[in-house]
């Protein structure tokens, strides 16, 4: 199997998750809860981190986490949207969770939640993450921003693995991934060679081809998470570099 094969996972599917649950006539309504589980699980830390910036102690962190989803699946609001907010599930979802916020403290009788779980997420292990986040100055919503960014390079990464360890290339990818942020310049491609065990112009290669991979994992899982219109598309990965560079 040849590198060439590398990345043929990473394509545009017809319909993306986020778009899959935006589409309440299309597919089973167990299809749109599965793609909405993933979406939702891959936004339960972020948003967890918002509340807690924002004042909340663990156990409101996790009701009020909780119970956003709850509602979000409850009301099917996320089904059928139109206009703008249904471009861009990540500054959809700190919208509805600002409103959700102000609506629960407006709320003096507010239901605790904990009964049932609408989705797997584990509080304990958000809550055990949020206390290794910085003491700085960040705003709630500047720390959901970074917590979205790092979480979109994590799902990039976790598909190039996948994809390079299906055609027997897991060794490679430990050693490529690191070097993805750095410019040619600064790589010692004699001594990348000597790693892979091939020659320093194959090293090159293999780096380039790397990265090439890795820009396509990034724009899918960014393309799940919006409307699918190559305009949205680059404009969250424009903003995704300017959250990873503040």
């Amino acid at each position: 199997m040849t590198n060439e094969r590398l990345g043929q996972g990473i394509s545009a599917f017809p319909l993306t998750r986020w778009s899959l649950v935006l589409a309440a006539g299309t597919g089973s309504a167990e299809q749109r809860h599965e793609a909405l589980a993933q979406l939702c699980g891959s936004y339960w830390y972020p948003l967890y981190a918002y509340v807690r910036r924002r004042g909340a102690n663990v156990q409101e962190a996790q009701d009020l986490t909780q119970g956003f989803f709850e509602h979000l699946l409850a009301a099917r609001a996320l089904e059928g949207l139109s206009g703008p907010e249904r471009g861009r599930l990540r500054s959809y979802l700190l919208m509805c969770m600002q409103n959700w916020v102000a609506k629960q403290h407006r709320d003096q009788n507010t239901q605790k939640r904990g009964g049932g779980k609408v989705f797997s997420l584990d509080s304990l292990d958000a809550e055990e993450r949020y206390q290794l986040e910085p003491v700085d100055d960040d705003t709630p919503e500047s720390l959901y921003e970074r917590r979205w960014a790092l979480q979109v390079l994590e799902g990039a990464f976790a598909r190039l693995r996948k994809d390079y360890e299906a055609v027997g290339k897991g060794e490679s990818v430990a050693v490529l991934i690191p070097l993805l942020g750095r410019g040619d310049k600064a790589v010692s491609m004699v001594g990348l060679g000597l790693q892979l065990g091939v020659s320093e112009g194959h090293a090159r290669v293999l780096l380039h081809r790397m990265r090439k991979h890795f820009r396509a994992a990034l724009a899918e899982v960014i393309r799940e998470t919006t409307d699918g219109s190559e305009d949205v598309l680059q404009e969250e990965l424009a903003h995704l570099r300017t959250v990873l560079m503040r």
